[in-house]
C-alpha cells in the first residue's frame, strides 16, 4: 500500500485520535514538548549522554537477571497504548526557528527527519516497556530502515508550531514498525481549536537488540482490538513481504527484468553513431548528462555532538546529512531549486563510530519529467588501514520547487541521465525501480 493511501486509512481508524484521551502510560506523558523526548530516551536507556560513555554492565547484567528469574511473558498491548505525540513550538520560540529554517523561510525537512527518528524510538521503548521493569530498559531499540517518508507540503511554513505523532503499527519477533506524521498548525496566530494540517508522513523500522550480546532482542506482541488495527497490521505485514521480495530482486543479487535490460540497450544504442561501427565513440542524446558527471561527494568527521543515546553516531543526524547533500546533487541537476517529495529507502547497515570519517557519494540515478531520484551512498575510512566500510544507503525523490507546487507546464524536464558502464547501468535500473514502485 503506498504512503498516501496509508494515510487515507489512518485518517479512517481512531488511533491518532482517540489516543490523545487515553490516560499515562509507564509515567510517559501522552504529549511532550519535542525537546523532552530525547531526555525521556535518555533516562530508558540509562544514558548520561556523556561522550564515549563506558556501558554499566553490572546494572544491565542485573536487570537481565530479573528477567529471566520472573520469566513471564512479554505483556501484549494495543496500538494506541504506545500513541506519543511532540510539539514543536517554531511560533513562540525564535530562538528554536533559527535551527530549522531555511533559506527560502521554509522548514528544513532534515531536522524533522533527526526530530522523526528519535521520536520513533522513544515510541518503541513505549511498546516494549513491561510494568515490572525498573527505569532502565533491559533491551536496545535502534533505528533499522526507513521504509518511507511521503511530504504533502513541499515548502512547510517556518512560523507555525508543528506537532508530531506516531504509534507502533506492526511487531515482528525483534522488528517494530512506527507509523508517524507531522502536522501543522493551520493558522499563524496559534489559535485555541485551530485544525491541523498534514505535511508529512512516515514508517521507520526499528529493531530490538541485546544490550550487550551481538544478536536480537525478543520484542511484546501487539494486541489488534479492531478490524482498522488488524488492517494496520496486515500493512505492516505486507510491507514486510514487499521489503523481503526487493531485496531477493536486487541487481546485487540476479539478474535485471527483460524489459529493464531492453531498455538500458535502446539507451546504449542512442549514445552510438550506427554508421561508425565502432563502440567507442560515444555521445549524449541532446537534453541527457552521463550518470557519473552528476557525482557530488562530501566527507565529515563524527563529533560527539552527533551521538545519539549509545554513544553512537545519532541516525538521524546520518539522514539530515544525506538528505542535505541530495539536495545540493538534484539542484546541479536540475538547475532549479528543489523540494523533497519522498524517501524512499534508507537503511542503516553498520553503526558509525564518534570519530569516524564519513563519506557521503550522491548521484542522480533517473529522471523521469520533473522527477529525478538521487542515491546516497555512505561509508566510513579506517584512515589506518585505508578500509572502507558500507554503514547506509539513501534514496530521495526530488521535483523543481515550480513544479511541485502548481505543476506548471513551463517548468523543463530534468535532463535525463544515462549510464556509461554497466555498473552505472545497475545504478539507472535500481534508481527507474524507486520512482515507479508503490
Amino acid at each position: 500500500m503506498a504512503l498516501n493511501a496509508f494515510a487515507s486509512l489512518l485518517c479512517k481508524s481512531s488511533i491518532f485520535v482517540a489516543s490523545r484521551q487515553l490516560s499515562s502510560i509507564s509515567s510517559l506523558e501522552r504529549c511532550i514538548p519535542l525537546n523532552k523526548v530525547r531526555e525521556q530516551l535518555m533516562t530508558i536507556a540509562g544514558s548520561s549522554g556523556t561522550p564515549f560513555e563506558v556501558r554499566d554492565c553490572a546494572a544491565l547484567t542485573e536487570a537481565l537477571a530479573r528477567e529471566q528469574q520472573l520469566g513471564s511473558q512479554p505483556l501484549a498491548k494495543p496500538m494506541s497504548a504506545s500513541y506519543q505525540e511532540a510539539l514543536l513550538s517554531l511560533r513562540t520560540q525564535a530562538g528554536l526557528s533559527v535551527k530549522y529554517v531555511n533559506t527560502h523561510n521554509g522548514i528544513r525537512i532534515g531536522r524533522l527527519l533527526e526530530d522523526l527518528d528519535i521520536l520513533g524510538v522513544l515510541i518503541s521503548y513505549r511498546h516494549a516497556w513491561q510494568p515490572h521493569w525498573a527505569e532502565r530498559a533491559p533491551v536496545t531499540i535502534v533505528t533499522a530502515f526507513v521504509d518511507g517518508v511521503c511530504v504533502h507540503t513541499p515548502i512547510i511554513p517556518a512560523n507555525r508550531d508543528l506537532r508530531l505523532s506516531g504509534f507502533v503499527s506492526w511487531v515482528g519477533s525483534s522488528s517494530i514498525e512506527v507509523t508517524m506524521k507531522i502536522e501543522q498548525q493551520a493558522d499563524e496566530d496559534g489559535a485555541a481549536g485551530v485544525a491541523w494540517t498534514p505535511v508529512l508522513d512516515a514508517t521507520f523500522v526499528n529493531a530490538a537488540r541485546h544490550p550487550l550480546e551481538n544478536r536480537a532482542a525478543k520484542l511484546n506482541p501487539l494486541l489488534l482490538e479492531s478490524a482498522a488495527d488488524r488492517e494496520i497490521f496486515q500493512r505492516g505485514e505486507r510491507a514486510k513481504a514487499y521489503r523481503l521480495q526487493q531485496a531477493s530482486q536486487s541487481v546485487l543479487s540476479v539478474v535485471p527484468r527483460n524489459e529493464e535490460i531492453a531498455k538500458i540497450h535502446r539507451m546504449f544504442l542512442d549514445t552510438i553513431d550506427p554508421k561508425s561501427f565502432t563502440f567507442s565513440r560515444r555521445r549524449l542524446p541532446a537534453g541527457s548528462v552521463w550518470l557519473r558527471d552528476t557525482m557530488l561527494k562530501t566527507a565529515h568527521l563524527c563529533h560527539p555532538e552527533q551521538m545519539n543515546v549509545y554513544c553512537k553516531v545519532f541516525g538521524g543526524f546520518l539522514m539530515r546529512k544525506a538528505l542535505e547533500t541530495a539536495w545540493i546533487c538534484a539542484f546541479a541537476h536540475c538547475r532549479r531549486q528543489p523540494v523533497l517529495l519522498e524517501v524512499k529507502d534508507v537503511s542503516f547497515r553498520a553503526p558509525v563510530e564518534l570519530g569516524s570519517l564519513l563519506f557521503l557519494s550522491s548521484q542522480v540515478t533517473c529522471s523521469h519529467g520533473r522527477r529525478c531520484v538521487v542515491r546516497v551512498h555512505a561509508e566510513v575510512l579506517q584512515p589506518d588501514s585505508g578500509l572502507r566500510t558500507t554503514t547506509n544507503d539513501f534514496y530521495f525523490v526530488f521535483a523543481p520547487e515550480a513544479a511541485a507546487q502548481a505543476g506548471e507546464d513551463c517548468v523543463p524536464d530534468a535532463p535525463q541521465v544515462v549510464p556509461r558502464s554497466y555498473s552505472e547501468a545497475m545504478l539507472h535500473i535500481d534508481g527507474m525501480r524507486k520512482l515507479t514502485e508503490a
